[in-house]
């Protein structure tokens, strides 16, 4: 391309865009940013800067004007999202509802930006393989990781009750005392057996080491207080969402169905936006 005929370009493209700016034609405002973006191999988040010359505030007032019409269409194409007027994007309208991202009005996406948020559909795909035990196979989960350490302490407490040495038991030595007298009362001159049989202490299980013991106390203790706590927060995480499902499912065949309808959201408004245009 010459330099004649890239500015002849540049001129149309800019006179085009300013053409749809003067109609408000969201269709073909995105039309131009969607051009330009292929044309210089820009991301489409970064094109409308390079349209208005990296000017922020005209950059905020075109995403204003285009944020509009968005927030319209996704109300009406994802009927329990509740959508604010500034584009953030709600699971429904109950309570405890969770936000499930924010809108990216130049991309025509929803921007998942926090772990909460980006955790939705995994869990949403969980609940979806097993609904009636997705509760119990949380709990389970959380059980196992919290008691991972008591049930270390526990083992070895079992451990050392079996394992301790054996303490000697008190030697009774009356038996011993009174074959003794008798025989030096019969053979005084008998040294050799004069000295007593040492006696054979007899094993008892031993109490295991008091400080494991303490220390097994105190690891439970603090562990069932952390699994109640997170029991019942867990409780109200399943709640919200087997709602999300039952929202998802109302509408769509399967949790797929509707991550393809997010996946395919700018094509889907970019159509709904053409056919406004020839109407």
């Amino acid at each position: 391309m010459t330099v004649e005929s890239s500015l002849n370009y540049q001129r149309s493209f800019f006179n085009d865009f300013a053409d749809a700016w003067a109609k408000r034609s969201t269709f073909k405002l995105y039309q131009g940013i969607d051009k330009t973006a292929s044309t210089l191999r820009l991301e489409v988040s970064e094109t409308p800067g390079y349209i208005l010359a990296y000017d922020k505030g005209a950059q905020d007032e075109l995403r204003t004007f285009l944020q509009k019409a968005f927030v319209v269409f996704l109300r009406d194409h994802v009927p329990f999202f509740e959508v604010s007027d500034d584009g953030r994007v709600f699971f429904g309208d109950w309570y405890h509802r969770r936000q499930f991202g924010v809108l990216s009005i130049f991309t025509r996406t929803i921007d998942q930006t926090t772990a909460e948020e980006r955790n939705i559909m995994p869990q949403l795909n969980a609940f979806a393989q097993d609904p009636d035990h997705y509760l119990d196979n949380q709990l389970e989960a959380l059980r196992k990781d919290i008691y991972r350490g008591v049930n270390d302490l526990h083992n070895q407490l079992e451990a050392a009750e079996v394992e301790a040495p054996a303490q000697p038991t008190r030697t009774t030595t009356s038996g011993g005392s009174l074959r003794g007298l008798l025989k030096n009362f019969i053979d005084p001159d008998d040294e050799e057996e004069d000295t007593p049989m040492p006696s054979q202490p007899t094993r008892r299980r031993s109490q295991a080491p008091a400080d494991l013991k303490q220390r097994f106390d105190a690891a439970k203790a603090a562990a069932d207080a952390e699994f109640d706590a997170k029991k019942r927060a867990m409780q109200v995480s399943a709640a919200i969402t087997r709602y999300e499902y039952q929202a998802v499912i109302g509408t769509y065949s399967s949790i797929t169905q509707f991550e393809n309808i997010l996946a395919n959201l700018q094509d889907d408004f970019m159509r709904a936006l053409e056919v406004k245009e020839e109407n």
